[in-house]
C-alpha cells in the first residue's frame, strides 16, 4: 500500500498545485487591479506589489479548501480517465482502500493549512498592515494581536487592542517634557471610546513624575479627552479573519467580560477549525465522482458536477454564516453546520459506491 499510496498522493498533490495556483494567481491579478487604482506619488505600483506579496499567504488560505476539491478531481480524474482505477481494482485494492488512501492525505494536509491560518497568515497580514501603515503615517508600528504604537506630539502611545476605529482597550500614554529630558507622565486607560471631537477614557490611573516625587491619581471616568484622531485607527483595524485563534480568543473573553456581543469574533474564531474540516469534507465530496463508468465523455461531466458540487458547499457555508449572524444562531453550528452536512453527504456517496 505505500507505493499506492505514494502514487495516488502524487496524482493528487500534483492537481491539487496546478488548481491551487491557478486560483490565487487569479486572485491577485484583480487584487493587483484594485491596488494600482490607488496608485499615487506616495503609494507606487513597486509598493502596491511588495504589499500584495505579503497578502499571499492569506491568498494561499482563503483558496486551499476549493484547490483541494478541484485539484483532487483533476489529478485523479485523470487516472479514472485512463481506467487506471479499475487496473487497481482487478488487482485487488477496494475503493474503500483508493479513498482511505487520500483521505490520510487529506488529514495531513488539514493539519498543514491551521498551522498556515494560526501563525503564518496573522504574521504576514500584519507585515502587509505595517507595510501599509507607514507609507501613511511614518509615526505608527503596528504590533501583534491587533495592537499599535502611535507618537503623538510629545507622546507616545501604546495601544494593546483595537477593536475598532472608535474603541481601543489596554491603553498607555507616555508623554515626555517639552526638552526631551524625561518622563513627565505615564497615564494608563483600561478602555477608550471616542466621541465625534474627543475621547472618554474608563478606568484612567496617571503617574507624574516631580523633581523629588512621584504622584499617582486614579478616576474611573475622565471625559471629553483629546487623544489621536481616529481615522489613524482605520489602519490598525484589523480584518478578524486574518487574526489567529489565540489573539481571537484573548479579544473575546475581554468582550464577554465587558458584556460586549462577541458573535462576529466567535464565528471566525470557530472557522479557524471548520476551514481544515473543510479540506477533508473537499476530498471526501470529490471521491464519488472518480468511479464508475467512463463511457459517452461521463469522467469530464462528472468532473464537472462535482465541482459544481463544491460551489453549492460554498455558497451554503457563506449563507450559514450571514444567517447565523442575522438570526443569532450559535456561531458554532454557523462554522460547522454546512460541513458536517456535506460530509455525511459525501460518505454516503462513497458508502453507495462501494
Amino acid at each position: 500500500m505505500k507505493i499506492l499510496d505514494r502514487y495516488l498522493w502524487t496524482s493528487t498533490i500534483q492537481g491539487i498545485l496546478i488548481a491551487w495556483l491557478a486560483l490565487v494567481i487569479l486572485d491577485t491579478f484583480f487584487a493587483f487591479i484594485n491596488e494600482a487604482g490607488k496608485t499615487n506619488a506616495l503609494y507606487t505600483t513597486l509598493q502596491a506589489i511588495i504589499y500584495l506579496i505579503y497578502t499571499l499567504p492569506a491568498s494561499f488560505y482563503e483558496f486551499f479548501p476549493t484547490a483541494v476539491l478541484i485539484g483532487t478531481l483533476l489529478g485523479l480524474g485523470n487516472l479514472a480517465a485512463n481506467s487506471e482505477f479499475i487496473a487497481m481494482r482487478a488487482a485487488g485494492v477496494s475503493i474503500g482502500n483508493i479513498v482511505f488512501s487520500v483521505i490520510k492525505l487529506g488529514t495531513i494536509l488539514a493539519i498543514g493549512i491551521f498551522i498556515v491560518g494560526e501563525w503564518v497568515v496573522p504574521a504576514s497580514d500584519l507585515h502587509a498592515r505595517n507595510f501599509k501603515a507607514q507609507l501613511k503615517n511614518k509615526n505608527i508600528v503596528l504590533v501583534d494581536d491587533s495592537g499599535l504604537w502611535v507618537k503623538e506630539k510629545q507622546s507616545i502611545i501604546k495601544i494593546g487592542k483595537v477593536l475598532s476605529s472608535t474603541q481601543v482597550s489596554d491603553v498607555s500614554i507616555y508623554s515626555f517634557k517639552e526638552d526631551h529630558s524625561g518622563l513627565e507622565t505615564l497615564t494608563t486607560v483600561k478602555n477608550a471610546k471616542a466621541n465625534e471631537d474627543d475621547w472618554n477614557f474608563h478606568g484612567v490611573n496617571t503617574t507624574t513624575f516631580k523633581d523629588n516625587h512621584v504622584l499617582k491619581t486614579s478616576n474611573e471616568l475622565k471625559q471629553h479627552v483629546a487623544f489621536i484622531n481616529p481615522n489613524v485607527l482605520n489602519v490598525a483595524n484589523t480584518d478578524p479573519s486574518q487574526l489567529s485563534s489565540s489573539a481571537l480568543s484573548k479579544i473575546i473573553e475581554y468582550q464577554k467580560e465587558n458584556a460586549i456581543k462577541t458573535d462576529k469574533y466567535e464565528l471566525i474564531y470557530w472557522k479557524r477549525f471548520s476551514i481544515p474540516l473543510s479540506t477533508l469534507v473537499m476530498l471526501i465530496l470529490a471521491m464519488p465522482f472518480l468511479f464508475g463508468s467512463n463511457r459517452g465523455g461521463g469522467m469530464g461531466q462528472r468532473i464537472f458536477v462535482g465541482i459544481l458540487v463544491g460551489i453549492v458547499f460554498y455558497l451554503a457555508n457563506r449563507t450559514a454564516n450571514e444567517l447565523g449572524a442575522v438570526y443569532g444562531f450559535s456561531p458554532l453550528v454557523s462554522a460547522f453546520l454546512p460541513s458536517v452536512i456535506f460530509l455525511f453527504i459525501g460518505l454516503f456517496a462513497i458508502s453507495r459506491k462501494t
